[in-house]
């Protein structure tokens, strides 16, 4: 129902929200002509002030503009990394994890009021606000700017544009939300009905191709082609992509085809050798990299939210208490198999005696767990790997890094330092850096496009070609491949092992690879392990139709949480509550790994616990949140609060 409220009070709510849209431009243009406090104000012409009229003259002016819609893609909201997971099987918050509150998010009891749905359009529409801003400006100084680097910002202004309106398709209201193809200049242009999901689909579809067809290709085509300097601009790789991926994510997959083949075969993207090469800040923008987000620590004048040119999400994924992966995930990184067949899988492993002191070295042994996991997640009983240059176990000891316990019996890797030798004190807590990285975030790499091309061909019946490209991202982290070496899409036969079987595990039977259990095995294992946290895990799960259904039966199940006991890994202190298992399993080592039988114990209170993990050792996630979800309410945000409050005509 439309709120009764006087007109006044309304025009002043809508011009707050134009200084929230459009903030942090320019700040004499804002201050001085756009965002007068007093309505009176906005009538009157200040001599001393920049106009639209005035400030937007040249192409450098342009580029000043477009600065700062590339600033609107730093808010972190956008992606909502550190919240938006946990409404999928990915991910659960902090709260979950200790004796916190609940958390709305999680339990699916938001609503038009959660603060992060509020944050999250406000951040799109701010980017929206700020690329219309550059887009009006080139319009109107054309043809007297009607040169190549002026038509480059129009192109990437557009591209951003669309990008933006992407992701408010995929997330508000069924698709249908507010569209602005220019900047609303007074009261009336906020009032707008909103414009129906195909309406908004055609206009970023049309924004997209228009960067497709007058952007360079890549990273190295805007060096190369326009000149240094350029590196981390919006290219039409990216926007090829995501034209495919739209088309994917209405179960579209002869047109997401035709799109992902061609960012497959045209634009020269490769693997990296190391997924850490694409998820920790050790090479950016590299030849995988399709579109990230550059962040740095160079200081910025400007100040606060997303005009900082750092992220705060490696500092929060390292202290683990904003998220951490779902249990089921955890086990699934546990249970991935190292090839024996490939020689990067091989490691010189330290045993240690009932002291904690150096027993000796296992020379050239097979890894416990998976490189995929080791780039991904920590698990306090890896004894191959590091974490910022100590084990798994002794992290923690120093007073700037939490230890693996029950709040954090998992530590996110992905998008940290983790491989920065440090002595194990963790993220810097440099004070000049305020908690800040500059580790980029990705938006889509090639990795990606291979799994949505893989599901396309699943979809057309072409198990050979969905099967080469699957492997050839576990190939990268050296992971068993699946199908048969004989088959025509065994790219790797002869120097990999292939098992043809589902699960990988030839101890309980083998179930040969088929269409059918190829696309469960791409849903909820190689989409989930290669991209957690990327990728959009929300539009997947609900363009299957599955989302209530992986939430119910996730919540099924119950986990122990064991103790690893102190010098089980060098002079390691206990870890208590921090290794989780299946309910009644009890934890060992794999077959290929000589270990003490002393590592692990179970606590003594074998109490049941429902849907918090205090105390006890049973652990269960997403109970309140399976039975809350609905598909019709929470398959998509709700247009906030503040847009009802401020817009008129926002249910017409």
């Amino acid at each position: 129902m439309k709120m009764e409220r006087n007109y006044n009070e309304i025009k002043n709510k809508v011009l707050i929200m134009k200084k929230t849209f459009i903030k942090g431009l320019i700040p004499l243009l804002i201050f001085a002509c756009t965002f007068q406090s007093c309505v009176d104000e906005l009538d009157q012409v200040n001599p001393n002030a920049l106009t639209l009229g005035t400030f937007w003259q040249t192409t450098a002016d342009l580029n000043t503009g477009l600065n700062a819609v590339y600033a609107a893609m730093r808010d972190e909201d956008i992606l909502g990394i550190l919240w938006d997971y946990t409404r999928t099987d990915i991910a659960v918050p902090f709260s979950q994890r200790s004796n916190a509150i609940g958390n709305p998010i999680y339990d699916q009891t938001f609503d038009l009021t959660t603060n992060e749905v509020q944050n999250k359009w406000d951040a799109c529409y701010r980017g929206v606000f700020r690329a219309n801003q550059v887009i009006d400006a080139y319009n109107r100084l054309n043809p007297s700017i009607n040169d190549e680097t002026a038509s480059l910002i129009l192109a990437q202004a557009r591209a951003l544009r669309g990008y933006f309106y992407y992701t408010l398709h995929h997330t508000f209201n069924n698709g249908s939300v507010p569209l602005f193809e220019t900047v609303p200049t007074d009261f009336n242009d906020f009032q707008i009905a909103f414009s129906s999901s195909e309406e908004i689909k055609t206009f970023f579809r049309a924004d997209l191709q228009y960067g497709l067809d007058n952007l360079p290709a890549t990273y190295n085509a805007w060096q190369s082609e326009v000149g240094s300097g350029n590196l981390g601009r919006i290219t039409a790789g990216f926007c090829e992509a995501l034209l495919g991926k739209s088309y994917l994510n209405e179960n579209d997959f002869t047109n997401a085809e035709i799109y992902l083949k061609n960012v497959i075969d045209n634009y020269n993207y490769q693997l990296t050798d190391d997924l850490s090469e694409c998820v920790t800040g050790i090479a950016e923008f590299n030849n995988e990299s399709i579109f990230e987000i550059n962040y740095s620590y160079e200081a910025n004048p400007l100040g606060l939210d997303e005009q900082n040119l750092s992220q705060r999400i490696t500092h929060f994924l390292n202290d683990g208490n904003r998220i951490q992966f779902s249990s089921w995930l955890t086990l699934k990184y546990r249970n991935e198999r190292p090839d024996p067949a490939d020689p990067a899988n091989y490691v010189n492993r330290n045993v240690y005696d009932a002291s904690g002191d150096l027993e000796s070295i296992q020379e050239n042994v097979l890894r416990m767990y998976s490189l995929r996991m080791n780039n991904s997640i920590s698990s306090v009983d890896d004894r191959d790997d590091r974490m910022y240059g100590v084990e798994l176990a002794d992290y923690g000891t120093e007073t700037s890094a939490a230890p693996h316990a029950r709040q954090f019996p998992n530590f996110i890797k992905k998008f940290t330092g983790w491989n920065t030798n440090n002595g194990g004190i963790g993220e810097a807590e440099d004070p000049e850096k305020d908690n800040r990285s500059d580790i980029n975030i990705p938006i889509m790499r090639l990795a990606e496009v291979y799994l949505m091309y893989a599901e396309c061909m699943i979809e057309k019946g072409d198990l050979s070609e969905a099967l080469r490209y699957i492997n050839r991202v576990r190939k990268r982290s050296h992971l068993i491949l699946l199908g048969s070496s004989s088959d025509a899409g065994a790219e790797f036969s002869g120097t990999a092992t292939y098992y043809n079987d589902i699960d990988l595990d030839l101890t309980n039977g083998e179930e040969p690879v088929t269409l059918q259990n190829l696309m469960e095995h791409l849903r909820f294992t190689e989409k989930p392990l290669e991209l957690a946290l990327e990728g959009n895990r929300t539009i997947d799960l609900r363009r299957w139709g599955v989302w209530k259904q992986q939430l119910e039966h996730l919540a099924q199940f119950e986990y122990d949480a064991w103790h690893f006991k102190n010098n089980a890994m060098s002079k390691n202190p206990t870890r208590w509550r921090c290794f989780i298992m299946p309910a009644g399993q009890v934890p060992s080592y794999p077959a290929n790994t000589e270990a003490p039988d002393y590592a692990f114990r179970q606590p003594a209170n074998l109490n049941s616990n429902a849907n918090r993990r205090t105390n006890e050792p049973f652990l269960r996630d997403n109970l309140l949140g399976s039975q809350n979800f609905i598909e019709e309410v929470h398959s998509y945000l709700p247009v906030p609060q503040d847009e009802i409050n401020a817009n008129l005509n926002w249910n017409q």
